[in-house]
């Protein structure tokens, strides 16, 4: 895991958290919005009436907030909720199925996140954000310890087999040295036994030789 891999479960928590910030804050931002919208309405109907438009949409719009303010609260609250809600099922969502393994170590986190998300005025903070960066952040850390394990273990390994090799190829030349050794020592005897052989047969010629001439020379005699 990198963090080029976790941005997009990052955009998405950040998206859903801003919309539940919005929400959370309805009761500030909803009449700020239908002003504007009034303003933006109003004018097109019959102009700005040299800023009258606006000064009317805003008094409109304050006196309106004033009334409407537990309302507007209360939407904004359960709108929050559902949006909680929905970004933390749709997180949820992308990450089993492109990382499902990040709830081995990282559940609680998560389950956290949704409880943080669906209380009131609490669920200002991103905490689907927070979770899903604190998730990976954790995720990418053992995941680095344990690829530097399994490299340093794998280099072990590699050493480990390159010398079992070098030795196993160290026997071989001293038992072919051996072998050979043995060979040349037996050509070497079997030199020396046609050796003796031959000088045995040499005097055993020489000496049928010497018996003929001196049986020759006496018959001569």
């Amino acid at each position: 895991m990198t963090w080029g891999k976790a941005t997009p479960a990052l955009v998405i928590s950040g998206i859903f958290d801003a919309l539940r910030l919005m929400f959370v804050g309805f009761i500030f931002f909803g009449p700020a919005m239908a002003g504007l919208y009034c303003d933006y309405k109003v004018s097109d109907w019959i102009g700005s009436a040299f800023g009258l438009t606006s000064a009317a949409c805003g008094a409109a719009v304050a006196t309106g907030a004033f009334f409407s303010a537990p309302a507007l609260m209360a939407f904004g609250m359960v709108m929050a909720m559902a949006v909680g809600l929905t970004g933390w099922l749709a997180v949820g969502g992308w990450l089993l199925a492109t990382n499902s393994r990040i709830f081995k170590e990282n559940a609680l986190w998560f389950v956290g996140s949704l409880l943080f998300s669906e209380v009131p005025f609490v669920g200002a903070i991103p905490a689907i954000t927070v979770s899903v960066w604190k998730m990976h952040s954790h995720q990418i850390k053992i995941e680095k310890a344990a690829l530097k394990k399994w490299e340093k273990e794998n280099a072990e390994k590699q050493a480990k087999k390159r010398s079992e090799q070098a030795a196993q190829l160290m026997q071989m030349q001293q038992l072919q040295a051996v072998q050979q050794t043995q060979s040349q020592v037996v050509q070497q005897a079997q030199l020396v036994a046609q050796d003796a052989a031959n000088d045995e047969n040499y005097k055993q010629i020489q000496a049928a030789n010497d018996d003929q001439y001196t049986q020759e020379t006496k018959k001569a005699a």
